[in-house]
């Protein structure tokens, strides 16, 4: 498993990720895969990387239809690929760039578990806001796989964020909140926080249910990124892209 993720993460490094999807002959479970994400994201906390957060993927019923997969995933936020709005995106720097544009929330306590987090909502989150989602969309195996989405780290390159997070500490206020995905001033999509099956809110008690599997508890300022109720879209150099919601103004990105 050392030798996969370190032959994953220097994929990664030099942006082509997942190669050895790429002639079938790996055979793992999902399991297997989320033991591999595991160790990649050791040996980049290693080299000084620091877990941000999380992101949970494949969580909608459109971005499920879109891959051909029916389970939500989750991946790791890395600090070192956070940034702010306004960001110029070198392509260069991605494979297959694609964005996502989806509700954030940042935790205000350490989450005991998936229980607690039910019990507290209002206590749970700090603030809310819309991310631009950065993606390396390729799939390397003859057809989309959990497994291969899960140890490519659930497709996560990176997020753009809001250059001020608001304050939010009732997670019912999402469920109506408006997002909407634009490039180059056309609106690609539009949705609010009730098209995750459960709500943004619903998305991190999953995701805290998850990680109590492999002995992992949400932490005081994590962000979590609750899934995207929209496609992905592919974008090129050249292109502006914006993602608003009804509680922030746009997150502006533009691709070189």
């Amino acid at each position: 498993m050392e030798a996969l993720a370190r032959r994953q993460l220097a994929d990664y490094d030099r942006h082509e990720p997942g190669t050895l999807f790429t002639d079938g002959t790996v055979s793992m479970s999902v399991e297997d895969a989320y033991a591999l994400q595991n160790e990649v994201a050791r040996l980049r906390q290693e080299r000084g990387e620091l877990i941000a957060g999380y992101k949970i993927g494949c969580i909608s019923p459109p971005v499920q239809s879109q891959l051909g997969l029916d389970r939500p995933v989750f991946g790791r936020v890395y600090d070192t690929e956070l940034r702010r709005s306004g960001v110029v995106l070198d392509s260069r720097s991605f494979d297959g760039l694609a964005i996502e544009g989806e509700f954030a929330v940042r935790l205000a306590e350490d989450i005991p578990d998936a229980g607690w987090l039910r019990a507290h909502p209002k206590r749970a989150i700090a603030a809310a806001f819309a991310v631009i989602e950065l993606h390396n969309y390729v799939f390397r195996g003859p057809t989309p796989s959990a497994r291969e989405l899960v140890a490519n780290n659930a497709l996560h390159a990176g997020a753009v964020l809001p250059l001020h997070e608001t304050e939010v500490h009732d997670p019912v206020l999402l469920l109506d909140q408006r997002i909407v995905v634009s490039r180059n001033a056309e609106v690609l999509g539009t949705a609010t926080g009730r098209s995750l099956p459960d709500g943004p809110f619903g998305s991190v008690v999953w995701l805290a249910e998850q990680l109590s599997h492999f002995g992992i508890r949400l932490q005081r300022g994590q962000i979590v990124l609750t899934g995207s109720p929209l496609p992905l879209y592919r974008v090129a150099a050249g292109d502006h892209i914006a993602v608003a919601s009804s509680n922030v103004g746009a997150i502006v990105a533009i691709v070189s």
